[in-house]
């Protein structure tokens, strides 16, 4: 970021007007966002009214739920049978058989216990004896005053 393009704010009540209208925006976009799914899942749960997509989507051996997801999940099983690549990636994504994900999974794992046992060697010291070497015998090893 180029801090020579930032205008700074002036006053207090400037940071709370755009904070407030930073929010309101923020608003905006989760409800379009938030809308724009709803529909989007409502369509996609119709009856197929098309004949060639209900067709195709019949001809592939899904005849229990005959709505949109089922002709999209045809249509990518066709496509993938067909030598699209990507459409075998996504399916092996959408079953959860995808080395990919497992792989970068295992990764965050590992690398996590590494931060967890470099952690706790920051936070401890290596007992190495010395005061449990002292302890009971420190005044004889010391003496007193007393005993001068």
């Amino acid at each position: 970021m180029n801090d020579g393009n930032l205008i700074p704010i002036r006053t207090e009540s400037e940071a709370r007007e755009k904070g407030a209208a930073g929010g309101r925006k923020s608003g905006e976009t989760r409800r379009r966002k938030r809308d724009l799914k709803a529909a989007m899942n409502e369509l996609l749960n119709m009856d197929i009214v098309s004949p060639d997509i209900l067709d195709n989507t019949i001809e592939m051996g899904i005849a229990s739920s005959l709505d949109y997801n089922a002709a999209i999940v045809a249509a990518m099983v066709r496509k993938a049978a067909g030598g699209d690549v990507a459409a075998f990636k996504e399916i092996r994504n959408l079953i959860g058989k995808d080395n990919d994900t497992k792989r970068l999974r295992l990764q965050k794992k590992e690398l996590a216990i590494k931060e967890k046992k470099l952690g706790e060697g920051e936070n401890t010291v290596k007992d190495d004896g010395f005061i449990k070497a002292l302890d009971g015998s420190a005044a004889q090893d010391w003496g007193t005053e007393d005993d001068n």
